[in-house]
């Protein structure tokens, strides 16, 4: 049943997509954010993330093309990502603890699921101005679902009925140890839509992000409720990493508006809410486990555990500081051995970039946020500053829990958050058509 639905939702998108070009697009970006796998065979053909994408990138040139003849597809935002990709590229024939030719099929489907429908929607944004709310309005009901649902599963902790069923379809499995109730996480650990939890916790971040951004533009009781709706579910989803991620960027984005005034009163509301609900026997050892930082109810969390975890980098890198152990390595040793012996589940976004690139990665990943936070000093304000601020709480939550291919998330809201720059003239470069 369920993989008749989601079969019959691929052949509304596709339909849409050649038909019905901007609704194919708002329906595949709600599919991406609702549903956690793609994998139908229809009439044959099998459809995954990718080819889709694909097929939408192809779509994209053939779509605008023919309305807008004289139209130069922009890139410009995805720039930073584009020279990211190209630059990982580069040194695969000079690492050697993943065979070449499985680093480049590993990179190419990165790519095409970070990048293609991002430009489409960029693209179609620019060109389109009414998909700006369209986007807009399918990416709130999916925050409205999704986080509305994590709410909704605090009342069964340990299960997730949509995930265990859609799991089933597509021949995965949902960890139910893993989800249990435990360690003071009162409701476990929750996933709402998503395979994993810790996917589930990047989302909070970027919702909260996103929503705040559009305050202006949505019902003010919508946004109050989404926010409200958040905010619990940051502290009830059982993913510490959320809150430290949450926090980081907020004390980011009061630094950025220099409102002193406003840290101080945020910071009083923050203590006494931390102070009432740790008297909550229930939650008392979850919320210690944030402040204490040497707790070791949570494997890796201990500052001793990740100097620990950072000097096996070392180690493994000793033969090959320079370029790293290959693109995606530390996927491909997790696949294939559960976890590192010292390094455990590379849970740092350091430790996956010194694994993978060592040296050479941490070059390329200073270039690119360079550009990006450059790229954004175009706009003026609450814009900039909210689009560093996204990018800062995507830093903090991955150098807190690792990468887990959360970077498609972080392209999309990016791309999602520009887009209402185009609406409002907000955006420093000219639509050619």
């Amino acid at each position: 049943m369920i993989t008749t639905i989601q079969s019959l939702i691929i052949i509304l998108i596709l339909f849409l997509i050649f038909f019905r070009f901007k609704y194919g697009i708002g329906l595949y970006l709600a599919y991406l954010f609702l549903v956690p796998y793609m994998n139908i065979h229809i009439l044959g053909i099998t459809f995954q993330w990718n080819f889709v994408n694909l097929i939408i990138l192809i779509m994209t040139f053939i779509s605008i093309r023919k309305k807008y003849p004289q139209y130069k597809f922009d890139y410009k935002p995805l720039s930073p990502f584009i020279l990211y990709f190209i630059l990982l590229l580069l040194p695969m024939p000079f690492q050697f603890s993943v065979p070449y030719f499985e680093q480049l099929n590993m990179w190419r489907q990165q790519m095409m699921q970070c990048l293609f429908l991002s430009f489409a929607l960029w693209n179609i944004m620019k060109t389109d101005k009414s998909s700006i709310a369209l986007f807009r309005n399918i990416t709130i009901i999916c925050i409205f679902i999704i986080c509305g649902y994590g709410l909704f599963l605090t009342t069964i902790p340990g299960t997730n009925p949509y995930v265990m069923l859609i799991s089933i379809a597509n021949g995965s499995e949902f960890d139910e140890i893993y989800a249990a109730a435990g360690w003071g996480r009162l409701y476990g650990r929750i996933s709402s839509v998503f395979a994993h939890p810790m996917s589930f916790g990047l989302f909070i971040g970027f919702a909260l992000c996103y929503i705040y951004y559009n305050k202006n533009r949505v019902n003010i009781f919508v946004t109050l409720t989404l926010l409200t709706i958040i905010c619990i579910d940051s502290i009830t989803c059982g993913i510490r990493s959320t809150i430290g991620g949450i926090a980081i960027a907020m004390l980011f984005y009061l630094t950025q508006q220099k409102n002193l005034k406003t840290i101080f009163y945020l910071s009083i509301i923050f203590i006494i809410g931390f102070l009432i609900i740790e008297q909550m026997p229930e939650l008392q050892d979850y919320l210690a486990s944030i402040k204490d930082i040497n707790s070791s109810q949570v494997r890796g969390s201990s500052i001793e555990t990740r100097i620990s975890q950072l000097y096996g980098c070392f180690d493994e890198i000793s033969d090959c500081w320079l370029f790293g152990k290959g693109f995606n390595w530390t996927g491909l040793y997790m696949a294939t051995k559960e976890y590192h012996p010292i390094i455990l589940d590379f849970e740092s976004l350091i430790y996956v970039i010194l694994c993978n690139n060592a040296l050479y990665g941490l070059i390329v990943w200073w270039i690119m946020l360079r550009k990006i936070l450059r790229y954004n000093k175009g706009f003026k304000g609450e814009t900039c500053y909210l689009l560093n601020t996204l990018l800062i709480f995507y830093l903090a939550y991955s150098c807190i829990t690792g990468e887990y291919g959360y970077m498609i998330f972080l392209i999309l809201f990016y791309i999602l958050m520009l887009g209402e720059t185009l609406k409002e003239n907000n955006y420093h470069h000219e639509l050619k058509s």
